[in-house]
């Protein structure tokens, strides 16, 4: 008698740019379908990035010796673990993540995987190995002396094609793409989706995709209200708090404009037009990484992922 392979559990996923909403239709999936959130966000994970990183409001409750973050009764994962000290590596997210979502299977509810950062997501979801190169403390001493532009031409030197993909303004993702090319020796893969289907999951990747005005106006739009709810505040409290100016430029986008801000470095309207160009030129990366998937279903209105997830929920393997 043949044995039958063994089912894969389903997971959904909700993808996207910055300021499409993936966070709203996330949790309504989550509170219609039995699920718990994972987000998949390379600076939520920090504890006290909050407006600066999107990280739905919510508390934290204790439930016998574990404790979760909550919002609207929906467990999130992966939000506010480590201190912003410390530093946070896909290697370290992988293996969290998968605890994470195993820990849902078990309590018979759906993982559902949200977030903007493309490279974590893919690790997460897919067979893919990340080099395992340990942190190299000279080489960083000496790489930190170094300004972005001087340290993005070292890198184009050493691995151009890594280069043109990384974000300039990421000065921690750029030492890094440095150390591990020096250690290995050999360029960074460039991740192809095409070769990399093997996933332990049986997968529904949802997309939200708008078009370039409309995303510019939502960008814009949350920029303001974030504003107005205290972002400024929370970076100066940051510093304040120990969090060094050095270290939150690393973190880049809002914590580093604002973070030059607060050091009069730049005007108020200086810091608001470097973010909204900055923020559109890093949601056109986000949608690069993801168009190179064709698992992604892409829909242009919350209320269509909804429609998926029931059609996925009920499709039989």
């Amino acid at each position: 008698m043949i044995k039958e392979p063994e089912k894969k559990p389903k997971l959904v996923a909700i993808v996207g740019p910055n300021a499409s909403g993936k966070s709203e239709i996330a949790l309504e999936l989550s509170i219609k379908y039995n699920g718990e959130v994972i987000s998949a966000d390379s600076r939520q994970v920090y504890k006290g990035l909050n407006l600066t990183s999107g990280k739905v409001p919510g508390k934290w409750e204790r439930e016998g010796l574990k404790r979760k973050f909550v919002h609207q009764e929906i467990t999130h994962h992966m939000t506010d673990m480590i201190s912003l000290r410390k530093r946070f590596t896909v290697q370290k997210f992988k293996t969290k993540g998968t605890k994470a979502i195993d820990m849902v299977l078990k309590e018979g509810k759906l993982p559902i995987v949200e977030g903007g950062s493309g490279f974590y997501i893919d690790t997460l979801l897919h067979d893919i190995n990340v080099p395992k190169v340990p942190p190299n403390r000279k080489l960083r001493k000496e790489l930190e002396k170094l300004d972005n532009e001087t340290l993005l031409r070292r890198l184009s030197a050493l691995d151009r094609n890594t280069a043109k993909r990384i974000d300039p303004s990421n000065r921690r993702r750029i030492i890094r793409a440095i150390e591990i090319v020096v250690t290995t020796r050999s360029a960074i893969p460039e991740l192809n989706m095409t070769d990399h289907k093997e996933s332990p999951y049986d997968l529904l990747k949802i997309g939200i995709r708008f078009s370039d005005e409309e995303l510019k106006r939502r960008i814009e739009s949350r920029l303001k209200r974030r504003l107005k709810e205290g972002m400024i505040k929370e970076v100066r409290s940051l510093h304040r708090k120990g969090v060094s100016w050095r270290r939150l430029d690393e973190l880049g986008l809002e914590l580093k404009y604002i973070a030059q801000h607060l050091q009069g470095k730049l005007t108020h309207e200086e810091m608001k037009s470097a973010l909204l160009s900055q923020t559109w030129q890093y949601a056109k990366r986000q949608i690069t990484w993801f168009k190179r998937d064709k698992d992604i279903i892409w829909i242009d209105a919350p209320a269509k992922a909804s429609l998926l997830v029931q059609d996925f929920l009920a499709r039989e393997d």
